[in-house]
């Protein structure tokens, strides 16, 4: 294992070439950690480059078109586009051919991104960068970069990634491997993957303040008249549908709301009567979604890619001290005695009442018993919130900046 301790300060404000996902509205790991690194140095962040190969849909034609408009927008007016927010951060749609596995293709991919990257580093006046990837096919591009340092942040197992061409990006992940200098990861277990002279831990964080902070409006499209569970996030094959129809069956009295981009089928919940689908919702509006319902939820299936994630919802709902109701998975260890977890002997459902109980009591302002439990649940609340207050993204960057100044 690495040991940090050896580590000794050395330029703490290079500029940072990010290959990540699209740049959005719902922030992930790696674009909380680059606000913050952002701050005092410059950055060029590549929208995502693929982790398979393009196919003939809607779906996908729509993105080339977007990718292809916004490169020849550069063309007219490079100072113009792809600059966010300040003038040391600049997004580039990079237009390559992705999981490009033939020669001139991978040729043709390397020489437009090329051009792109230096049309960045001119509006940036920007030299000698640490490469930061969180997409193993961004290994076929490093080459471009000289000797530039390279760190691979690594949120999620590709291996058993939905939507992922997995034997091309294991390969790629192997090359990459042994061209990092750092290889970091968001949970334990995708830790063990790697060298043990290479890999950090740096687990998630969470914007303490935007979660914690207590929010006294209800948003105009929750349901009313009955309790709420609550989930946001991308409503994939990780959730558990089964699961949930066996639970929005046992709780007709209670309203299901799922707030985040439909990915999969979901003609099986949509038919009760009781369940919403509101779409998706900017970031930094969710707090005020969350501490309007009873209880939010986690039913994630329970497979190899569950096991190894540590979703970035886990600790937002923590901060916001709303009841969690979660099935079981790895990244659930150090908060256990926050959450009411389902099994085998505790149903989901029952979970969720139980979970419910805790900031619904029956209460007798005539009976001192009583204004001690509510005090005492208002103590249970605080000192969920309190579990990750010092788990902030500025707390994550610091460890991470320890290792990026040794790059």
């Amino acid at each position: 294992m690495i040991n940090s301790t050896s580590l000794v300060s050395a330029d703490k404000n290079r500029p940072i070439v990010v290959f990540g996902e699209d740049w959005g509205a719902h922030p992930s790991s790696t674009q909380h950690l680059i606000k913050v690194l952002g701050q005092t140095r410059s950055i060029i962040w590549f929208n995502s480059i693929g982790l398979r190969k393009p196919k003939f849909t809607r779906h996908d034609l729509l993105r080339l078109y977007n990718k292809v408009k916004s490169f020849l927008l550069a063309q007219n007016k490079p100072d113009e586009v792809n600059v966010h927010n300040s003038s040391h951060f600049v997004i580039i749609n990079p237009l390559v051919i992705p999981c490009a596995d033939s020669w001139l293709a991978l040729k043709v991919s390397k020489y437009i991104l090329q051009y792109q990257y230096r049309i960045a580093c001119k509006k940036l006046a920007i030299s000698n960068p640490i490469i930061w990837t969180s997409l193993p096919t961004s290994v076929d591009y490093l080459e471009l970069f000289g000797n530039a340092p390279c760190v691979y942040y690594c949120g999620d197992d590709f291996s058993s990634l939905a939507g992922v061409d997995h034997g091309f990006v294991a390969k790629k992940e192997l090359e990459l491997i042994e061209k990092s200098n750092y290889i970091f990861t968001a949970s334990e277990k995708l830790q063990e993957k790697f060298p043990r002279d290479k890999v950090v831990n740096i687990p998630h964080g969470v914007n303490f303040s935007l979660f914690s902070e207590q929010v006294n409006i209800t948003p105009s499209d929750l349901p009313k008249g009955k309790p709420i569970a609550g989930f946001y996030g991308s409503i994939s094959t990780w959730l558990d549908q089964n699961l949930l129809v066996q639970t929005i069956t046992a709780l007709p009295h209670w309203s299901f709301v799922f707030i985040g981009e439909l990915s999969c089928n979901v003609d099986k919940l949509k038919h009760f009567p009781n369940v919403y689908f509101l779409g998706e919702k900017p970031h930094t509006e969710l707090p005020k979604y969350i501490q309007n319902w009873n209880v939010a939820i986690l039913p994630f299936v329970n497979n190899k890619q569950i096991q190894m994630c540590n979703p970035l919802k886990l600790r937002e709902y923590i901060a916001s001290g709303t009841p969690i109701v979660t099935t079981d998975f790895n990244a659930l260890n150090g908060y256990r005695k926050y959450l009411q977890i389902s099994s085998s002997v505790k149903p989901f459902y029952q979970a969720i009442l139980l979970a419910n109980a805790e900031i619904t009591p029956v209460v007798n302002f005539d009976k001192l018993e009583d204004i001690n439990d509510l005090l005492a649940l208002t103590q249970v609340k605080q000192c969920r919130k309190a579990c990750v207050k010092d788990e902030s993204w500025e707390n994550r960057a610091r460890d991470v900046q320890r290792y990026l100044v040794m790059c």
